[in-house]
C-alpha cells in the first residue's frame, strides 16, 4: 500500500526528531518555572508582612500565612525552612527600609531626632509589628536579633562619633540619649490613640507630622546647641590657657609684686 504524498510521518523516530529540534524547547518551561517560583515567594513575603504586622511574631501562625498567600505550609517551609527564616526574608525584604542601617550623616546635630522621625514616619507597619512584638512581653530569643542589634549599634556609635568630634554633650550617656531618640521618634507613630487624644490628630496626619518634625528641631536646638565643635574647643582651651599664664606673668613683674619679695 503505497504512502499519501504530502502526509506528515508519524512513526517513533519521526517524533523524537521534531521533539528535539522544532516542536521542543525546554528553555521557556524553564523561565516559566522560575517566574512561578519568584511570584509564589513574593506572595508569601506579602502574607507574611500583613500577619507579622496584624498579630507579631508569636501570633503568627505559619498555617495563617499559607491562608492568605494560598499555598500549602509545607510549600514555605520549601522555600524559609522555618518561622524564623521567614521572618529574617520579611525583614530584609519588607522592612529593609525601615532598618536602613546607613543613615546618611547629618550637618546638623541638632537634627539627629527629626530626621530620624522624617525617616521612619512612611514605615508604620515595621513600627506597628515592634509594638506587637513589645506586647508579647518576649525578652530572650528575639526574632533577627543579631540583624536588629548590629543596626542598633551602629546608631549608637554613631551619636559616640558625634560626642567625640564635640558635636553632641559629651556628658550625656550615649545609650540614654539613643533610647531618649528613639522614643521621641517612635512613641507617637506607635500609640496612634494616645496621639489623637492629646494632640486631636492621628500621627498620619501630615500637619502633625510637621508639626512634630519642627518640635523636634527646637528640642534639638535647646539640647545641642552648647555643645561646640571639637576643634573650637580646643582652641578656647589653649587660647585661656595662654591667657592666664599671661596674668600671671604680669602679676609676678608688677613693681608692687618686686616690693613684696623678701631678699634671700
Amino acid at each position: 500500500m503505497s504512502k499519501r504524498a504530502g502526509r506528515p510521518r508519524c512513526d517513533a523516530s519521526s517524533i523524537r526528531t521534531a521533539l528535539h529540534a522544532d516542536c521542543y524547547n525546554p528553555q521557556p518551561y524553564a523561565m516559566g518555572k522560575i517566574r512561578d517560583r519568584e511570584r509564589t515567594r513574593a506572595r508569601i513575603l506579602d502574607a507574611a508582612a500583613r500577619e507579622f504586622v496584624e498579630h507579631g511574631f508569636d501570633g503568627t501562625a505559619l498555617a495563617a500565612i499559607a491562608h492568605r498567600a494560598r499555598v500549602s505550609k509545607q510549600l514555605i517551609i520549601h522555600h524559609f525552612a522555618s518561622k524564623e527564616g521567614l521572618f529574617h526574608a520579611v525583614l530584609d525584604i519588607k522592612f529593609r527600609a525601615a532598618l536602613d542601617k546607613s543613615d546618611s550623616p547629618l550637618d546638623d546635630p541638632c537634627d539627629v531626632a527629626a530626621e530620624r522621625f522624617r525617616r521612619r514616619a512612611h514605615h508604620l507597619d515595621y513600627i506597628r509589628f515592634l509594638t506587637w512584638e513589645a506586647a508579647s512581653g518576649r525578652t530572650s530569643a528575639i526574632p533577627a536579633q543579631a540583624i536588629r542589634q548590629q543596626r542598633v549599634s551602629e546608631f549608637g556609635a554613631s551619636l559616640r562619633n558625634m560626642q567625640a568630634r564635640g558635636q553632641l554633650p559629651p556628658e550625656l550617656d550615649h545609650a540614654l540619649l539613643q533610647l531618649a531618640i528613639l522614643a521621641l521618634t517612635t512613641y507617637p507613630m506607635a500609640f496612634a490613640q494616645v496621639t489623637q487624644l492629646v494632640t486631636g490628630r492621628l500621627p498620619t496626619d501630615p500637619k502633625f507630622q510637621r508639626d512634630w518634625y519642627d518640635f523636634l528641631r527646637r528640642i534639638g536646638q535647646r539640647l545641642f546647641r552648647a555643645a561646640p565643635p571639637a576643634a573650637k574647643s580646643v582652641t578656647v582651651r589653649r587660647t585661656r590657657a595662654a591667657s592666664a599664664a599671661r596674668k600671671k606673668t604680669a602679676r609676678s613683674s608688677s613693681p608692687s609684686a618686686a616690693r613684696n619679695r623678701k631678699p634671700r
